[in-house]
């Protein structure tokens, strides 16, 4: 494969069309895109009325973000918000901005999707495959497209074993098929968030099976033409940038539980301790996108199937376990702390019982908080008791779930894009997984999270450390008071010492280790 042109040089005098631009990745994306070219002429952002707010007054806001800061004016107008519902023909557009669009648009970026993985299976075909058909639609529509770009995820084949390949595995159901059942009123696919195995074809859950619909959707629908697939891992702040660790609005996923583990809300993570961490910054997933739309756009796939490309790192290359990941985070959230707590950060792998037990005593716990935070302001709803260990029982489920579905993913159009940047955007647009150090990556996201997210102070003084040690002593005391209790308890039952104190130590020890 020949070296491909400068990414400025691709991206100018072009426009570009994007869905998801509002969200965690398609903010990156909308940052990426402008700093991509000076001579980049629009990006189109499919936005609709949400909360009240009408689409430019969404956007607005997030240009407001701190990563647009360096950006001038008149660069930020660069971007354009259209008023569309990507479910509908045509994405919903006016006549006049669809003409627009079918004029000038080159560069089509599908990010948009619903990212749950507790929702029925029509309403994912609906919201995950049929408003990928209807940006193929329009992409067809255009005059001159240059590449189609649809962000998907390394869960898209949680039903396969093995290594999962850069390739798109066929479902057995035809995702027109399952778009049709999903329309018919009253539907026949199975309304129920629980779906039987068989009618997603062994995937992990619906959001997976509709990724893998979407993908085959592509490969029938976008066949010779210039199309590629980017399947990101689990994505996390930026890593380089202006703003490392940056986040943005995401509440999903491993960045919603970086915001509660820091201040001591969230102490569980959940899988196999020595299994491969699966994950990426949002910088690399932004690069990916980027370069594979040059790749595709400048050398169109030989094959009649799109190109594919994996964002992650794997067994082979930097292999980071979740033990590792978890020993960061609480060696970090240490040497970084916020200004207030609800507890001690500090962060275990539970699985199982250990799972069971740990869960059981934060409901309780929750019960106590449950009438003052109703009556008292002390903390917003999002951080309310409740809400957190419903937020953590979620995560257990669907990481546990996640952790044991892949076991390896291949790197090989990954390493061979990196490897032929143009020498100019080798550092900058690089997605290389082997130069991430993941311990940085945890700092930068809890440093970004202190400053912006919870408005912390940006330095750390001896204040900070009282708090620490005075939260270190409130959790001996607290296994002090569990031996003491239960002794005391058990020699009025005994009227003996020595079993009260036996039965005191075991209870000590099961609280430490739930």
């Amino acid at each position: 494969m020949d070296k491909l042109p400068r990414i400025r040089d691709y991206f100018a005098q072009r426009s570009v069309l994007l869905t998801g631009g509002t969200g965690f990745i398609g903010m990156g994306l909308i940052e990426g895109l402008l700093s991509a070219s000076p001579d980049l002429q629009r990006i189109y952002v499919v936005v609709r009325e949400k909360k009240g707010l009408a689409p430019q007054e969404r956007l607005v806001r997030l240009l407001s973000s701190e990563i647009f800061n360096h950006h001038a004016a008149d660069v930020k107008a660069k971007v354009v918000a259209v008023v569309g519902e990507l479910t509908a023909e045509n994405l919903g557009l006016s006549e006049e901005i669809l003409r627009e669009i079918r004029e000038n648009v080159s560069v089509v970026i599908h990010n948009a999707g619903l990212i749950k993985f507790n929702r029925s299976l029509r309403e994912a075909v609906t919201m995950n495959v049929l408003t990928t058909l209807r940006c193929i639609e329009l992409a067809k529509s255009l005059r001159n497209l240059s590449a189609f770009i649809f962000s998907s995820t390394a869960l898209a084949n949680s039903n396969i074993s093995g290594r999962i390949k850069e390739e798109i595995y066929k479902t057995k159901k035809s995702p027109r098929e399952m778009i049709k059942l999903a329309l018919e009123t009253p539907s026949t696919i199975d309304k129920e968030v629980k779906i039987r195995s068989d009618l997603i074809e062994g995937q992990q859950n619906t959001y997976c099976y509709s990724k893998q619909l979407a993908e085959n959707l592509i490969l029938e629908e976008m066949a010779g033409l210039p199309a590629g697939i980017v399947r990101p891992s689990l994505v996390y702040g930026f890593y380089k940038h202006e703003i490392p660790g940056w986040m943005g609005s995401s509440q999903s996923g491993h960045c919603g539980l970086i915001r509660i583990m820091v201040k001591g809300a969230g102490r569980s993570m959940y899988g196999d301790p020595k299994s491969v961490y699966f994950s990426c910054p949002c910088d690399h997933v932004v690069n990916a996108i980027l370069v594979l739309a040059v790749a595709v756009g400048t050398h169109p796939p030989s094959a009649k199937a799109p190109e594919i490309v994996h964002v992650s790192n794997n067994v082979e290359v930097n292999p980071v376990r979740t033990k590792d990941m978890v020993r960061y985070l609480n060696e970090e959230a240490w040497k970084n702390p916020c200004d207030s707590y609800a507890f001690l950060p500090r962060c275990k792998i539970r699985n199982g019982l250990r799972a069971d037990f740990y869960f059981l005593a934060m409901y309780v716990m929750a019960l106590f908080f449950f009438i003052p935070e109703r009556i008292f302001p002390i903390s917003p709803p999002w951080m309310r008791s409740f809400h957190l260990v419903e937020l953590q029982r979620k995560a257990r489920i669907y990481f546990t779930e996640i952790s044991s579905c892949i076991t390896d993913l291949s790197l090989e159009n990954a390493i061979k894009y990196t490897k032929n940047l143009h020498p100019e955007d080798a550092q900058k647009y690089s997605f290389d997984p082997s130069d991430v150090d993941y311990r940085k990556l945890i700092a930068s996201s809890i440093s970004w999270v202190r400053k912006y997210y919870y408005k912390d102070s940006n330095y750390v003084t001896w204040m900070h450390r009282v708090v620490q040690i005075g939260f270190l002593l409130l959790e001996f005391f607290s296994y002090t008071g569990v031996f003491v209790v239960s002794t005391v308890a058990v020699f009025f039952m005994s009227s003996s010492w020595l079993i009260g104190a036996c039965v005191g130590l075991l209870l000590t020890i099961f609280a430490v280790w739930v």
